[in-house]
């Protein structure tokens, strides 16, 4: 769950990315806490200590459905379920993990020439969001409603119009 720092350096040293699920602190923590105790349990998904000692991190849902605006707030709050605190010191700004969700995830694929920003040229790939994350609190982040998905440049979900598929 948490690699040894000399795996860490080793990742760093010969660019081996990672992919991380930071949502898995909030949907699985009961499991965690079965498991796991101590700096283990605290240092779940280490993202700061991660970065901080060079490894390209890339967030990423798995194959669980959930959203990623659980693993905004679980990135950014190091919060799990229950509201308790998972060490704190691993966790990173809103603007890092949107980063990590959206441009590390293309350069993790290397389709980063194609997509992960918004630029001419890439897919026009992009949700509007009821809240500004940037400035929302936290917790709005569970909140946080999608109100328009446009992928490829075409609508494809409208909630004003509480449809979906719109072609």
């Amino acid at each position: 769950m948490i690699p040894p720092a000399s795996t860490l350096d080793l990742m760093a040293r010969n660019g081996i990315y990672a992919a991380v699920q930071p949502n898995f602190l909030y949907n699985v923590e009961g499991r965690y806490l079965e498991t796991l105790e101590g700096y283990r349990l605290e240092h779940i998904n280490p993202i700061s200590s991660a970065l901080e000692r060079g490894v390209f991190l890339a967030f990423s849902s798995d194959n669980l459905p959930i959203g990623p605006m659980v693993g905004l707030y679980t990135a950014v709050s190091r919060k799990g379920m229950s509201g308790k605190v998972y060490g704190k010191e691993e966790a990173v700004s809103i603007t890092d993990a949107i980063r990590m969700y959206t441009r590390a995830g293309a350069h993790l694929s290397w389709d980063e020439t194609k997509k992960g920003s918004l630029e001419v040229g890439k897919f026009a790939d992009l949700v509007v969001l009821d809240h500004d994350p940037l400035t929302s609190d936290p917790a709005e982040l569970l909140k946080t409603n999608v109100d328009l998905t446009i992928v490829g440049g075409k609508v494809l979900y409208d909630r004003a119009l509480d449809q979906s598929a719109i072609r």
